[in-house]
């Protein structure tokens, strides 16, 4: 009779343990926004962006400008970038696309806005045309100032030299040729790839001195082990999460992101705003 009030008084603790690791994971951590401080190791990237402000965000899933929403452009302001990166996903599935329009167009930074479409983004592919052009028209768009790369790049001039801006196209299941695409990258311009899947890294070669910015994998929202998420067929999750990668000279870092997929929860995986800061040492 005691060893059954036992049992059942641990299964009470343990279920209110786990509704309230819910209640925290639903309606309190996916607002909780992190500004996330990253050092790059690289003299290259060192001496250009030296003492510049440079953030990425990722995976904003935008259905409304609402409270988190307010939140990151707040957080912005406050920081004053030179230079934003973004990696993706800017609207729900099948969402609507004038929320997401309506917080790029309140993006500012000193050298520019670049980014790259995510698979959300395509999701109503007729939709996605106007995040670069005006909606029925051939004609750049006139509601954002934001650069989107689209299997391209941009050459930036800098005071202290020249800064390579690519980006990898969110189309078409992330296939792309990086030999053929960025065939006329330069060893001796530091390169900034920019590309919603983290899996594109494994493309680029190992000798090759670049960064790439990616997400998608919103961290896993919470925390499984990489085999769970391999047996699920989530390889992107399984091998680069979240955080910082190196392989011999390439190098890549995994957002967080700041909204959520499939199931709106984040437990002990915060949303994030990436601050970068570059060193040679």
């Amino acid at each position: 009779m005691k060893k059954n009030k036992i049992l059942r008084r641990c299964f009470f603790g343990a279920a209110c343990l786990i509704l309230a690791l819910m209640m925290y994971g639903i309606w309190i951590e996916p607002d909780q926004i992190k500004i996330h401080h990253v050092w790059i190791r690289d003299g290259s990237l060192e001496k250009i962006l030296r003492g510049k402000v440079v953030v990425q965000l990722s995976d904003l899933h935008i259905s409304k400008i609402g409270k988190r929403e307010q939140k990151v452009l707040k957080i912005l302001n406050a920081l004053r970038p030179d230079i934003i990166f973004l990696t993706g996903d800017y609207v729900t599935w099948e969402g609507d696309y004038s929320s997401a329009l309506s917080f790029l167009s309140r993006l500012n930074a000193k050298i520019g806005v670049w980014a790259v479409m995510g698979d959300y983004d395509y999701s109503r592919s007729r939709k996605s045309c106007i995040f670069c052009h005006e909606e029925g028209s051939s004609k750049p768009t006139r509601q954002h100032a934001v650069r989107f790369l689209k299997d391209s790049m941009d050459l930036v001039s800098l005071s202290e030299g020249l800064l390579c801006v690519a980006g990898v196209d969110g189309e078409g299941g992330y296939s792309f040729s990086p030999d053929k695409t960025f065939s006329h990258l330069n060893d001796q311009i530091p390169t900034i790839i920019l590309s919603h899947n983290p899996l594109n890294f494994d493309l680029i070669k190992n000798d090759q001195n670049i960064l790439m910015l990616a997400g998608d994998t919103h961290g896993g929202q919470v925390p499984i082990p990489g085999w769970f998420f391999s047996i699920m067929g989530y390889k992107k999750n399984a091998l680069y999460s979240q955080g910082l990668f190196e392989k011999k000279q390439k190098k890549m870092f995994v957002s967080r992101g700041i909204g959520t997929s499939h199931v709106p929860i984040r437990l002990f995986r915060p949303p994030e705003i990436v601050f970068f800061h570059f060193t040679s040492e």
